[in-house]
């Protein structure tokens, strides 16, 4: 790693933007980069892909930088290399954790994913925290930042170290086990704004955490808890109204729901349920104009979701994510086209075991 090439790369001059997944995880990133790199403008993002409206006012913008933060870019590597020819002086730094497609890196580009080294799961917050660190930068004060992204995307397991760290700094938020810890309650705060109210959501939770060196004034934020009041009481109708409405194929061991909020909460519910079925594969879909979302969990393992999504939404849709949480965004003439795919390839992924 070419901390020096970072560190020039990331004060450059000129216009810069900094893209991020709209999630807890990119949210947190987003805010450990922004405390002590000013001067970026803001551009959240729901996935990877690059449509041509996005793709046109990049390249209107004319950025000299380009920082990536949690999302899987490299999937759009001939959109990539579309715009850094049409933008000769634009430079890229990505820092994502996402199975990675193709390796940007190159004179111009900066491209960081653990999984180009071995097989991990370390969400962007960790990555961020770390990189900020070797940079010589006082990011200690919000290791909490990181350890809360890391929660939302359930990174525990690969990131032992940095709890170890934050559970010395503060005993009493992390415990013995973080996905039971007051900071995961905490982090809830900040999700539920992240569900409620969307890009919207996502811009003030930044805005809030940036202007914030404590924890646990999150909890004590009136519109954060405004949030989590309307959503918990949103999820607790999901989850009596998939009791009665999942649709179960023991064989396969796979659990389908469609959800019908007008939140957006399949990801989350999606996990919840993987929580409480961990030996199923939990597909929560919501239909959304002219797509249909899909969120995928198996915790188990054994079967690698992100090329199950890949590959049952090809030509309907597009698809992909992590080996046990994965997800897909599909044309919704479609949804059942890509349900009958999906239980065709997993009926024969298990009977190839």
């Amino acid at each position: 790693m070419d901390l020096k090439k970072i560190s020039l790369i990331l004060q450059s001059e000129g216009k810069k933007v900094l893209i991020y997944h709209t999630d807890l995880d990119g949210v947190c990133s987003a805010v450990l980069m922004l405390k002590f790199f000013k001067g970026f403008g803001l551009v959240p993002r729901d996935g990877p892909f690059i449509d041509d409206r996005f793709l046109k006012e990049l390249e209107k913008e004319k950025p000299d930088l380009m920082v990536v933060l949690d999302i899987p870019i490299d999937q759009e590597w001939e959109k990539v290399e579309y715009l850094q020819n049409k933008l000769p002086d634009l430079k890229m730094v990505v820092l994502d954790h996402h199975i990675p497609e193709k390796n940007l890196n190159s004179d111009r580009n900066i491209h960081m994913n653990p999984r180009f080294r071995e097989n991990v799961y370390i969400p962007a917050s960790c990555m961020v925290y770390r990189l900020l660190e070797n940079l010589g930068l006082d990011v200690k004060p919000f290791i909490w930042i990181a350890a809360m992204g890391v929660i939302g995307d359930y990174g525990i397991e690969d990131c032992t170290d940095l709890f170890d760290e934050c559970r010395k700094a503060y005993p009493s938020a992390i415990g013995d086990n973080p996905m039971k810890s007051s900071l995961r309650d905490i982090s809830e705060y900040v999700m539920a704004a992240l569900i409620m109210h969307g890009e919207r959501g996502v811009e003030k939770s930044v805005e809030m955490l940036l202007g914030t060196d404590d924890f646990e004034s999150v909890a004590r934020n009136e519109y954060f808890r405004a949030c989590r009041e309307k959503v918990d009481a949103e999820m607790r109708r999901i989850m009596k109204d998939f009791e009665k409405k999942k649709r179960e194929s023991v064989e396969l061991g796979m659990l389908i729901y469609r959800l019908d909020s007008r939140l957006n909460m399949a990801s989350t519910v999606s996990s919840i349920i993987a929580e409480k079925n961990p030996d199923k594969i939990v597909i929560i879909t919501k239909h959304s104009g002219q797509y249909v979302k899909v969120s995928a969990r198996y915790q188990k393992g054994g079967i690698n979701l992100n090329d199950l999504m890949k590959s049952a939404s090809e030509g309907i849709g597009s698809g992909g994510g992590h080996e046990k949480a994965a997800g897909a965004l599909i044309n919704r003439n479609d949804a059942e086209e890509f349900e009958t795919r999906l239980i065709r390839k997993v009926a024969e992924l298990k009977k190839g075991k």
